[in-house]
């Protein structure tokens, strides 16, 4: 028979070992000695046949491994404790959520709801991770992906919060001061602001994209945030998708300029994602509802 974990407070050492980089204070935080601390991670170091930590004078340092492991741990520790609070009927929500979406998403709609959700589960911690970067959610141990698509990834499971659609806008300064825009065409006599990865999206009912009527772009940037100030200020008319600029087309900073023959197709959806190798904790379930009704309710759906 293969050795086996015995004792939850061996997981819960290595963890704290881990937070605190020292064994010392750990031993003061669970009311042992020093040396029952040592004992228990070197138990966990034979077992699991690795080196956790790197030890000077001065601090232990967790090593590659003991990174790998410790989200795996956490959600280890996590499991057991929702497990004991569905026994003694406990309905209040507690524990870390790894959350992650790119910059856009987390200044516009993201960071609001989740400060919704904290006001209404206080005891639960949300680790952002805010990257323009797909990250692997399995590796990095994240619970919550908030990502654009045509369709899930493979290995993930997912639903869609909404359409991603792409609107055209100017700020009423440009409007004012430039050739109407009536049909595509048109847009050749514009600057135009738009991410690179829009350039192919087409214009509804036809196989002509973006890229065919551009013939001027003075500024590209693979930053969305950048894009948007340069629309603002007039330098030219601004593509993007819908709920990154909804604010400023409700204060008139900027004018969606409509036309039959101008709609753009939508570029995916919003999905929100997680590991389908994992079983969802009960507050992952409880926060992707909410953001689900949230982004139903903010954007009209």
């Amino acid at each position: 028979m293969s050795p086996s974990i015995r004792d939850l407070d061996d997981l819960k050492t290595f963890v704290l070992v881990v937070q605190e980089r020292s064994f010392t204070q750990v031993a003061f935080r669970m009311g042992v000695t020093k040396a029952a601390v040592a004992k228990r991670i070197q138990g966990l170091e034979k077992l699991w046949n690795t080196h956790l930590f790197y030890r000077n004078t001065r601090k232990v340092i967790p090593t590659r491994e003991a990174d790998l492991i410790f989200q795996k741990v956490i959600t280890v520790l996590e499991s057991v404790k929702e497990l004991e609070n569905s026994i003694t009927n406990k309905d209040e929500l507690e524990g870390i959520l790894r959350v992650t979406c790119v910059s856009s998403m987390s200044r516009n709609f993201v960071s609001d709801i989740i400060e919704k959700f904290q006001e209404l589960n206080p005891k639960i911690i949300i680790q952002l991770i805010v990257t323009d970067s797909l990250l692997d959610l399995m590796e990095e141990s994240i619970d919550v992906g908030i990502r654009v698509g045509t369709e899930v990834p493979s290995g993930l499971v997912g639903s869609e919060l909404f359409k991603n659609r792409i609107s055209i806008v100017a700020s009423p300064l440009y409007l004012k001061s430039k050739e109407k825009i009536i049909s595509p065409k048109d847009l050749e006599k514009h600057n135009l602001l738009y991410l690179d990865f829009h350039k192919s999206v087409r214009f509804s009912g036809t196989n002509l994209c973006l890229s065919d009527v551009t013939k001027e772009r003075n500024f590209l940037s693979n930053d969305a945030a950048s894009l948007v100030a340069m629309g603002l200020k007039g330098k030219g008319v601004l593509i993007r998708s819908f709920w990154d600029i909804e604010e400023h087309i409700k204060k008139g900073k900027l004018v969606p300029i409509h036309s039959d023959c101008l709609a753009l197709e939508n570029f995916g959806s919003v999905w929100v994602i997680h590991p389908s190798s994992r079983t969802p904790s009960r507050r992952m379930m409880v926060f992707r509802d909410f953001l689900e009704s949230e982004c139903s309710l903010r954007f009209n759906l």
